[in-house]
Order: structure tokens, then sequence, then C-alpha cells
């Protein structure tokens, strides 16, 4: 067994002995329940360095710091992180300039109703309001609002007005 198993297991039994101390002493104040909680407790680090957990844990938080360290002071792990943003930039950019001539070719086709054939051939949903089927097609024209009317004449519910804009959007929904 190696220096740092047994200093492994020395914690861990100095955690159960601390946890069976507890343990005693909430039983001794009559908390049983308390007293069986702390048993319990303090089982735990046994068992972890019984099946090997706690070695386990131990191997991969050297593991983790030794990285986090070679992250730090490493030339080769701040070329590897320049390389990646790199990688990242680059993707990002072809991203926009995609976006940027398919937003072109779509204004130099035609009228702003084929721009959702555009998106379809692109693979991207129809712009609101179209199906795949009617992509393309001229839409009709949407129909005005109705302008609005002043307070007085819309029929006060008395609600006051912190409630009228909700009346107002009730109002507009048909409830």
């Amino acid at each position: 067994m190696s220096d740092a198993g047994i200093v492994t297991g020395a914690v861990c039994a100095a955690l159960t002995g601390l946890g069976f101390v507890l343990a005693v002493r909430s039983a001794q104040a009559g908390s049983y329940l308390r007293a069986t909680r702390w048993v319990g407790i303090a089982l735990i680090p046994a068992g972890l360095y019984l099946t090997g957990l706690a070695t386990l844990g131990r191997r991969v938080g050297d593991a983790a710091a030794d990285w986090a360290t070679d992250l730090v002071f490493g030339i080769r792990a701040w070329a590897g992180i320049a390389i990646l943003a790199f990688a990242a930039m680059l993707l990002l950019l072809v991203r926009a300039i995609g976006a940027r001539r398919s937003g072109a070719e779509e204004e130099s086709s035609g009228p702003a109703s084929l721009a959702g054939a555009g998106a379809a051939a692109r693979g991207l949903p129809p712009v609101a309001g179209e199906t795949a089927r009617t992509a393309g097609q001229p839409q009709e024209q949407p129909k005005a609002r109705p302008a609005k009317q002043p307070r007085s004449r819309r029929g006060d519910s008395g609600l006051g007005d912190e409630f009228a804009e909700i009346e107002e959007i009730l109002r507009r929904r048909g409830i």
C-alpha cells in the first residue's frame, strides 16, 4: 500500500471515529434519532475506503489538480487554447458570412414573399404565417387594426388604470 493510501485510510478512520463520537453524544442527550443519523453518516467514510472509492476520489482529485497546473503553466496547453479559440472564430465567421449571403440572395430574388421559399430551400422553417405549400406564393395583406378609441368611449369597466392594459389585451383576444 502506498503512502497516499495509508493517509486516505487514516483520514477515513478519523472521520468515522468523529461520527461515532457525535452519535454517542447525541444518544446521551436523549436524541436517539439524531444518534442513529450520525451512525449512518459515520459509516460512509469507512465504506468508501473499503470499496476503494475514497482512493479513486483521491486519484481523480490529483489528476484534476495536475491538469489545472499544466493548463496554467504549460505552453502546450495555451497553444491548444489558442487553436480552439481560432477554430471557434472561424466557425462563427463562416456562419455570419453565410447568413449575409443568403440574405442578399433573398433580397435580389424578388418580392419579400419569396423569403419563405429561400428559407425552405436552406432547410429553415418557413416565415411566420407561411406553410411549406404556400412558401413563395403571393400572400394576402394582413387586415389593418381599427384605430384605438379614447378611454371614455371604450366603456371603462371600473377596474382602474392598472388593469386597463390587461383588459385591452383580453378584449383584443375576444375574451
